[in-house]
């Protein structure tokens, strides 16, 4: 059977959180031409390595400059992108994908099966490091990886082959964007993809130049140039859209107060819709205190997470039970749920041993960014705990430095918002298989649970209705045991000025919608 769209769930990438600015050519500020879209980002790029990135910022640049041979549909499915056409053997064995003729990359040479091959032969190299390489290489024996191989019939034909049956292989192949033959070297900092748009230039901290690729398969952009602010400042990002040297951002990690002051704010527009992303307390289990369920439980019911959503975020989220979206066909509403209940959280910890003395039963360390808004969210959590005895300090980083501390497990709690990849049932094996620890996942919170291993090996062949079933399982599981502490899912907010026209909002932020993106 031939498959230009099954119905798979949507890929594990941990794709975006995203702010976006395009240029006002009426701006005195501004020299660039009018049709020059100036974009902002609220955090560093590392790296440009479609095969590599994992951040936001860095999934953000992938979704601008490369294409994959499969991306996700609205209702995060896979469908064919570079591929025209993709075919399943009977036994899900093997993969077979049709390129589209005449794609270019951005060097002028032309996509063929060479480069699909090339590209995931160098990301699964033995010494090659990629968190994405965790989707292709989960054990069926000590010495079998699930990807056997990516074979070259033709040049438009390429077939991959799995040592057991991977029916959700077109999910897992999303988040990787083909590079061309003999290119390794350069992706990270000078990449070469397909995408609408290519690379120009790179100021490390400052900015990102691209262009549009008037070769691009799907159509020219209607922006010829796009370029990339980064901006890690709250006050200095509002600044720069009220006086026009910005024209749209897109989750822009604006403090709420921020947001509320931009919809009065002449020739600026702000929508909002509710958002996917899910933001949530990480919690390290080898942690001598944390590894008790009990504390996990005691702490989870400490939260307000109402009174936070109301007098801190201002309205612009809603409270969270699950990694899972609201609107993902697996999202499982009856699980475990921990409304504010001082009483209960002291009880718990009375029973785990840790009994109230001066006023205080134990110390916590929490980490987060530096942002605004997550500082605010983390000094108000710090108030909550302490009405259940438990001091907590606060650790502020620069975003590079969390994310290194949650990857290396240097930490005891983290606040961070997942992007993107919770739309798809692929988390649950990213997140919470223990073969997921990082480097080869981010399983940052290092939880291992053989049931929900079991559960998660089973769901690869499973029918759908059985995959369901798995999957609610697997989220009342983790209502329990708190490997994480969901909070609540922020909106998605776009501020853009008038001349920005054909902006389709997206409820994760997806920065493809660029693409399609007018300037009056």
């Amino acid at each position: 059977m031939k498959i230009s769209g099954t119905r798979f769930p949507a890929p594990a990438s941990f794709l975006l959180l995203v702010v976006i600015a395009l240029a006002g050519s009426t701006s005195c500020s501004r020299t660039q031409s009018g049709n020059e879209l100036v974009m902002m980002l609220e955090k560093r790029v590392s790296t440009f390595d479609p095969r590599v990135s994992s951040d936001s910022a860095d999934e953000r640049m992938r979704q601008l400059i490369f294409n994959g041979l499969t991306r996700k549909n609205e209702k995060f499915d896979p469908i064919p992108d570079l591929a025209e056409s993709f075919e399943p053997s009977a036994d899900f064995k093997s993969f077979t994908f049709k390129l589209r003729p005449g794609v270019k990359f951005h060097n002028d040479q032309k996509l063929s099966a060479l480069d699909v091959k090339y590209t995931f032969d160098t990301m699964l190299a033995s010494g090659f490091t990629s968190q994405k390489k965790v989707e292709f290489t989960r054990l069926v024996a000590p010495d079998k990886p699930l990807l056997a191989g990516v074979e070259v019939v033709d040049p438009q034909t390429v077939v991959f082959r799995c040592n057991e049956p991977c029916p959700g292989l077109p999910n897992q192949i999303v988040p990787v964007g083909i590079i061309p033959e003999g290119t390794t070297d350069q992706q990270a900092k000078k990449p070469i993809g397909t995408g609408p748009f290519k690379f120009e230039s790179f100021t490390e901290d400052q900015e990102v130049v691209l262009a549009a690729n008037a070769q691009y398969f799907a159509g020219t952009p209607s922006v010829e140039k796009l370029r990339v602010k980064i901006i890690p400042d709250n006050s200095t990002r509002e600044s720069e859209l009220r006086k026009g040297s910005v024209d749209l951002a897109i989750n822009a990690d604006f403090d709420p107060i921020t947001v509320e002051g931009l919809q009065k704010a002449e020739g600026l527009k702000v929508e909002m819709i509710d958002g996917t992303n899910l933001t949530h307390l990480g919690v390290n289990l080898l942690d001598p205190i944390l590894k008790d369920q009990r504390i996990r439980q005691a702490l989870s019911f400490a939260i307000d997470r109402e009174a936070i959503i109301r007098d801190v975020l201002r309205g612009q989220a809603k409270a969270a039970h699950s990694i899972l979206p609201v609107s993902q066909w697996a999202y499982e509403p009856n699980v475990a749920t921990y409304a504010y209940d001082t009483e209960r959280a002291k009880q718990l910890l009375d029973q785990a041993g840790r009994p109230e003395k001066d006023g205080q039963r134990l110390k916590l360390t929490l980490k987060t960014s530096t942002v605004s808004i997550a500082k605010k969210t983390a000094e108000s959590l710090q108030a909550q705990f302490a009405r259940i005895g438990v001091k907590l300090e606060i650790q502020t980083l620069e975003r590079q430095k969390l994310t290194q501390d949650m990857t290396d497990g240097n930490y005891q709690l983290y606040l961070n918002t997942s992007v993107g990849g919770n739309q798809s049932t692929d988390i649950f094996a990213f997140m919470y298989g223990s073969k997921s620890i990082p480097p080869n996942g981010q399983n940052r919170m290092r939880y291992t649970n053989p049931a929900v291993d079991k559960l998660l090996a089973e769901s690869i062949l499973a029918t759908q209705d059985r995959r369901k079933q798995i999957f609610s399982e697997i989220q009342k599981t983790l209502s329990n045991d708190l490997p994480q502490i969901y909070l609540w899912y922020p909106a998605t907010i776009v501020v853009h000025r008038n001349r920005v026209a054909n902006l389709k909002i997206e409820p994760s932020g997806d920065w493809q919608v660029v693409r399609n993106v007018k300037l009056n």
